[in-house]
């Protein structure tokens, strides 16, 4: 269990902070005490905490605000990496733009990001840095083949950090969701394939934004003090087929 004020004084960054995800985890925090800044495209109405209008994609706009941020602070803590976008389309339709924005913002935004926070975390001796992938990464599917590849892309990503960074008290992980009831599969997906996907899964429900945001809370906190390097594959059982 979390302990209380774990996350008090903690400086966290959350990409992709006004999607459901990202938000409910930039909440969490903020209301346990941590110092909250969150970077997306889209613009933000919470108060709470601070907003940075950030392509993730962008090198120097991300290393700019990553470097205010840690300077300002004083150290950076924690990184959510929660960006990302999902556009199902068949491969022989696939376009070389397709491949390359789906790369750029959900694998090249994460390893910005992560190289970005890691110049404060590694000289301070602390960070947490989880990066959400998919269960794609895995089973693969039906017109994501672009989608998948960057997801894939991030375990290996994640697991090479993890490795190189360990001895320097900094924790990466990632978590692995299957499809969850959010707006961006609802974007692209009919009620028939959502009902589709959630008979394939064994506890009988899709996910929701708390069963992700619960995993990342975990990954975050002190009870995953011997995780590292480890996939959270929060899928209500979907693989066990």
């Amino acid at each position: 269990m979390t302990q209380p004020n774990e996350h008090q004084g903690r400086v966290a960054i959350i990409t992709g902070g006004n999607g459901a995800i990202g938000g409910a985890i930039a909440r969490r925090l903020h209301d346990e005490g941590a110092t909250v800044h969150v970077l997306d495209l889209k613009p933000s109405h919470a108060s709470a905490w601070s907003f940075h209008t950030v392509d993730v994609a962008n090198e120097s706009a991300v290393d700019t605000t990553f470097d205010a941020i840690g300077k300002t602070a004083g150290n950076i803590d924690y990184l959510a990496c929660c960006a990302g976008i999902y556009r199902p389309r068949p491969f022989l339709e696939l376009t070389l733009e397709d491949w390359r924005q789906t790369l750029q913002i959900n694998l090249t935004g994460y390893f910005l990001c992560c190289r970005a926070a890691l110049r404060f975390m590694r000289p301070q001796k602390f960070g947490r840095i989880v990066m959400f992938s998919s269960m794609a990464a895995r089973t693969g599917g039906a017109q994501v083949a672009h989608y998948a590849a960057s997801k894939g892309g991030i375990l290996g990503l994640a697991r090479s950090l993890a490795i190189e960074s360990a001895t320097e008290n900094i924790r990466v992980n990632t978590v692995s969701p299957v499809i969850t009831d959010t707006p961006m599969p609802r974007a692209v997906l009919s009620d028939e394939v959502m009902l589709s996907r959630k008979s394939r899964i064994p506890l009988g429900r899709i996910g929701d934004v708390k069963d992700m945001t619960e995993s990342c809370m975990f990954l975050l906190s002190d009870d995953s003090s011997y995780v590292l390097g480890q996939d959270i594959r929060v899928n209500g059982g979907s693989t066990l087929w």
